[in-house]
């Protein structure tokens, strides 16, 4: 079995672990088997991690050790499907006594991104704010994010690098995406179908 633990400071930018010692914000991920496990989100007031449970692991023993017995707020999440090297995974947010706080899904590709995550209304089981991300290389930084509505349409995106001069982070729409993008090529709009919508969660192609 292979274990790694990777470093990233509060902007998610990967560091070494001696530069940790530095830092009084950070997140350790836990990688076993090219599989991401665990996520630690330290800072001197507050703790908060992630948990992605196996299939023979029990959710309810996990709340009992992770979060009543250590006093911690902890994501846990179970699989529900994968397909073309990504996992749809359910996720509970609980609480240091055991109680539930928020509902979610989220997909993670085979580099261990999150390229998918919605909220799901805890009573409902009403998709609420999603969002998903595009990366055109191997690197942790994205090209694009897209904010979808309740009803899954594209609310706005953001230019995340700086790919088409919009500065950073700043939104914009479809028409305005297309038409940037004409002498750029970044982006070809009709090439990426799975970013149209919040809807599919999982990707039915290994290319989005």
């Amino acid at each position: 079995m292979s274990t790694e633990k990777k470093y990233y400071n509060e902007f998610f930018k990967e560091i070494t672990e001696q530069q940790v010692g530095h830092l009084n914000n950070y997140y350790i991920n836990h990688v076993i088997n090219g599989k991401l496990k665990k996520v630690e989100d330290i800072s001197p007031n507050f703790f908060m991690g992630e948990y992605y449970l196996d299939s023979n692991e029990n959710l309810q023993e996990k709340i009992q050790e992770l979060c009543i017995n250590q006093n911690q707020r902890w994501i846990f999440y179970t699989q529900e499907a994968s397909a073309f090297g990504f996992t749809l995974w359910n996720s509970v947010d609980i609480d240091k006594i055991g109680n539930l706080l928020f509902k979610g899904k989220h997909v993670l590709d085979n580099l261990n991104r999150r390229i998918f995550g919605c909220s799901i209304d805890n009573v409902t089981g009403i998709r609420e704010r999603s969002s998903k991300t595009y990366y055109n290389d191997n690197g942790d930084t994205p090209l694009l994010r897209f904010s979808y509505k309740a009803d899954g349409s594209i609310s706005y995106m953001s230019d995340v690098q700086d790919t088409w001069g919009l500065d950073g982070g700043w939104p914009m729409d479809v028409a305005e995406l297309i038409a940037v993008d004409q002498n750029v090529g970044a982006f070809p709009w009709d090439e990426h179908p799975y970013f149209h919508s919040a809807e599919p969660y999982l990707p039915t192609s290994a290319v989005i």
